[in-house]
Formats: C-alpha cells, sequence, structure tokens
C-alpha cells in the first residue's frame, strides 16, 4: 500500500482533485508527478475519496522516485510511530525548499523535480538560504 495521493490528471490532462473525480469515477487517472496509473477510491465511511497507486501499474520512473510511492525510512518510522498513537493518521509528505544541482533550479513542496524527473539530485535548502534570494529573481518552478 503506498501513500493516498488527493489529486491526478484525468484523461483529459487537467489536473484534478479526487473529490472532483467522484464525478467521473470511471475515469483514467494518472499521478501528476510520475505518470503511473492510479486506482479511485470513492467516499467509504469517514474517509474521503483519494487515489491510490498500485504496484502492477508503475512506471518505471514511479517505482524508483516518485515521493507517493518510495518512502524514506525516516518517515516511515515517523508515520509508524504516529499510528500508534493516532490510528487513522494519514501518512505525512514532507514538504520544504529544494534545489536540483543538475538542472540548477529552485523548486518547493515534495522532493521530485519535474526537469530531471527524481529528487536524488536535488537539495534541501535552508530556511535561512531561501530568504536571502535576491528579491525580484525568478524563482523557478519545475514543470
Amino acid at each position: 500500500m503506498y501513500a493516498k495521493s488527493f489529486i491526478a490528471h484525468a484523461s483529459r490532462g487537467r489536473l484534478t482533485s479526487a473529490a472532483t473525480a467522484k464525478t467521473y469515477p470511471y475515469d483514467r487517472y494518472v499521478c501528476h508527478l510520475c505518470n503511473s496509473a492510479l486506482v479511485f477510491h470513492p467516499e467509504w465511511g469517514t474517509h474521503h475519496p483519494w487515489l491510490e497507486h498500485t504496484e502492477n501499474m508503475l512506471t518505471e520512473n514511479g517505482r524508483k522516485h516518485c515521493p507517493y510511492v518510495v518512502v524514506t525510512p525516516e518517515e516511515m518510522h515517523f508515520i509508524q510511530k504516529l499510528r500508534r498513537l493516532v490510528s487513522d493518521a494519514p501518512p505525512v509528505v514532507r514538504k520544504a525548499d529544494w534545489y536540483c544541482m543538475e538542472y540548477d533550479k529552485h523548486y518547493n513542496e515534495e522532493r521530485y523535480c519535474h526537469s530531471c524527473r527524481t529528487g536524488t539530485n536535488s537539495a534541501e535548502v535552508p530556511a535561512r538560504l531561501t530568504l536571502l534570494r535576491t528579491p525580484g529573481a525568478e524563482d523557478v518552478t519545475c514543470v
């Protein structure tokens, strides 16, 4: 089982939330990061709708680099610890400012550069350095 996703690309290429996917449950959805096919899970009991990766539908890129699939040992330890305290706690995705050394680009949120399609060439930018960037300088988001 992989981390739940609440956003995906629908068959027409539009970015769609899982809540919107409820109206088109039989559409084809792919991960917005790794382009792996996702399985839609409709609202069930007290759980909101979500999308999920499955082992047999992962792309090679998704298998190696997608943050919904590849979870760091520290994050897994934290999730297990949290689940003991709160049984229904969702997985936590670490968000920060990152710098891709291969493409010389800054991005934020999850450790996944859209240019190189991995996070392996990225380093976390300390908060202090993020604030020191030149005002008005182009802040590039990898797309």
